[in-house]
């Protein structure tokens, strides 16, 4: 017997409307996970992209960033959004991860922004290698450094004096010409005169000189404890004689092995118009940033005392200071900057010691006394402080160039040279005590760096990290100004409804899902 199954209108209709709730709730769970899924593949395609860095410059500096250039000589940020979307358009379809059911497609995809290592004047690379570096170097630590860096500069201005040797032995040669001159004339005007009158003269002469010797004005003497008179070195003439040498062969070793190398100038960051970024604004660098770099720096270049044997220069710390173009001329030019910081160190220990400050006044009367002109004597004093401290300065360099640590103001028994034999330790076996506590060669170079522009300290830091990796083939394109090291996109993404269609009434207005997403990927902060 066949039994007729009814149901009534009522019945039908609210079988209709709860099966169209629960396709609804079916649609609005499916479109959650499509989002989710979404903003999973794009964070995962935009890792992929960026995780393709550029292998020589984590290699030989660790530092990361993207080629942006992909190894050619052109760079366009269509190619890094060019293999963004096909990574995009893989995760979104790829079988695997269900994209098949899903049924998502990369409607469009456009960079919101991206920053470049050569962008803001090199400050972006300055925060760059902060950021590496923070884990290196703790904040207590760069205080230290901070303060001694900072400590150089007024130390500088404080050592400075207003005259010189130069301007001293003029002084001196003028007044003895002079004297000279005068006696001269006495002589003319009263020819035939006996000699026991001109032994007069010369007495009252002598009289005039104080502790200069009256026979003879160019020599200098000292009265010992005995009352006899002691001719003197004259350090004036000591420190003209060492500077008429070259200065590179009084405080090298051997200048004939000095490093030959140089670059070339014209595609240098500094000079030719980089690459820019499109993202806004410029991160501020620190005096913290700056002392990262510095201790980075001196980690990953090279300098005279550990030259680099297969980069572009051997001496990388003394370019970054000099920014010359030979190896020879950022040596000497870093040298020079080294002397003038010693001698204003080793002035402003002369002057705050007593005893030393007394020898030089006793020199000074021996040499100029006999022009009985206060004003000379001060101005010989002057150079005289400026003699010993030049010849402590060489002595100086040549223990930094062996190794050895020299403290930025000296105390007393940390001192080598004396005054009365400056001449006896021209010989370059001869260099300054060791001081334990003092600076190394490098650390007198990072203090100089610190007092650098931080554009030039940046700008000359990718100029080395340029060369040197274009100097293997894999990267013989390198350009700092390629390298991405913050990227974002903006993309939509559309997927067909699924459960959506089996609700009758509303099916018609809904063709598709659209989803937004913002990515955004940086190698550092």
């Amino acid at each position: 017997m066949r039994v007729r199954a009814s149901i009534t209108v009522y019945s039908a209709l609210a079988f209709w409307l709860i099966t169209s709730f629960l396709f609804a709730l079916l649609e609005a769970g499916r479109v959650y996970c499509l989002n989710a899924f979404t903003d999973m593949s794009a964070s995962t395609a935009l890792e992929s992209v960026c995780a393709e860095y550029q292998p020589g410059l984590w290699e030989e500096y660790h530092l990361l960033g993207l080629d942006g250039a992909y190894g050619g000589s052109e760079f366009s940020i269509d190619y890094v959004t060019a293999v963004f979307r096909e990574r995009m358009n893989k995760n979104l379809n790829g079988e695997h991860a269900g994209g098949g059911l899903n049924g998502l497609s990369l409607s469009s995809v456009s960079p919101a922004g991206y920053r470049l290592l050569t962008d803001s004047d090199g400050a972006v690379f300055l925060t760059c290698i902060s950021d590496y570096m923070k884990s290196n170097l703790p904040m207590e630590a760069a205080q230290a450094l901070y303060e001694n860096y900072t400590g150089n500069a007024a130390l500088e201005e404080e050592g400075k004096l207003e005259g010189s040797v130069e301007d001293a032995q003029n002084a001196l040669d003028e007044a003895k010409r002079l004297q000279e001159a005068a006696a001269e004339g006495a002589e003319q005007a009263v020819p035939g005169e006996s000699g026991t009158d001109s032994d007069a003269n010369a007495a009252q002469t002598a009289d005039r000189t104080g502790d200069a010797g009256a026979e003879n004005p160019g020599t200098a003497q000292l009265q010992s404890a005995a009352g006899a008179a002691e001719p003197v070195e004259n350090p004036l003439e000591t420190a003209l004689a060492w500077k008429r040498n070259t200065f590179a062969g009084l405080v090298l070793e051997d200048v004939s092995s000095l490093s030959t190398k140089s670059i070339r100038s014209e595609d240098s960051v500094g000079t030719r118009n980089c690459q820019r970024g499109t993202i806004q604004g410029q991160p501020e660098v620190s005096w913290y940033d700056k002392i990262l770099a510095l201790e980075y720096a001196g980690i990953y270049f090279a300098d005279y005392q550990t030259p680099a044997t297969e980069h572009a220069l051997s001496y990388e710390l003394e370019y970054l200071l000099c920014g010359k173009q030979s190896d020879r001329e950022n040596l000497e030019g870093a040298l020079q900057r080294l002397l003038l910081f010693r001698e204003a160190a080793n002035v402003t220990h002369i002057l705050s010691d007593s005893g030393k400050w007394n020898e030089t006044l006793a020199v000074a009367n021996a040499l100029a006394g006999f022009t009985g002109n206060p004003g000379i004597i001060q101005l010989v004093q002057i150079g005289v402080i400026a003699a010993w401290a030049y010849v402590e300065s060489i002595l100086d360099i040549r223990a930094l160039l062996a190794g050895d640590k020299i403290a930025l103001v000296k105390r007393g028994e940390q001192w080598t040279s004396s005054l009365g034999n400056l001449s006896g330790v021209f010989g370059k076996e001869h260099r300054a005590k060791d001081c334990g506590d003092g600076l190394s060669y490098q650390g007198y170079l990072k203090g100089f760096l610190f007092l650098l522009d931080e554009r030039r300290l940046s700008v000359r830091m990718m100029d080395l990290i340029e060369k040197n990796l274009r100097l293997a083939p894999a990267s013989r394109n390198f350009r700092a100004d390629h390298i991405v090291c913050e990227v974002s996109y903006d993309m939509e993404v559309s997927a067909d409804p699924l459960f959506w269609r089996f609700v009758s009434v509303v099916a018609p207005a809904m063709n598709e899902h659209g989803f937004s997403c913002s990515k955004q990927f940086s190698y550092y902060r």
